[in-house]
């Protein structure tokens, strides 16, 4: 049960905070320009791209919001570099003529990453020493 917390969380933080950057994205794309992304400039660009930067973002602050109400240890730092690794992915694999499982893994892909990458040790039943 406390995974599926995790993972909703991490999903809710991610579509708000992208959602968000989806619109600051569309604002300054639109009043001052935005080079080339996904096949557009301009509004068209900035929007899913500060979106995507959102849903990675959010995805991060939802699982370390869920981690510290259950008073689960993890490391941050790998989790950072986690939901990094995932925004370049998600850049990299963005396109208005992408297929739509694509499209539909873009948003679900920094969730799923950083709750393996969180509870992996619960994932392998690996018991570490505390020392």
């Amino acid at each position: 049960m406390k995974i599926f917390v995790q993972f909703v969380s991490s999903l809710v933080g991610g579509i708000l905070l992208g959602i968000i950057g989806l619109f600051i994205g569309s604002m300054i794309g639109g009043n001052f320009g935005f080079p080339e992304f996904g096949g557009n400039v301009g509004y068209q660009a900035g929007g899913p791209f500060f979106g995507i930067i959102g849903i990675s973002l959010g995805s991060l602050l939802g699982i370390i919001a869920a981690k510290r109400i259950q008073k689960d240890q993890f490391i941050y730092s790998i989790t950072s570099i986690a939901a990094i690794i995932t925004t370049i992915i998600g850049l990299l694999l963005f396109d208005y003529n992408m297929p739509p499982a694509i499209g539909f893994s873009i948003p679900l892909m920094p969730a799923i990453v950083l709750i393996i990458v969180t509870n992996w040790q619960k994932f392998f039943k690996i018991k570490l020493n505390k020392t």
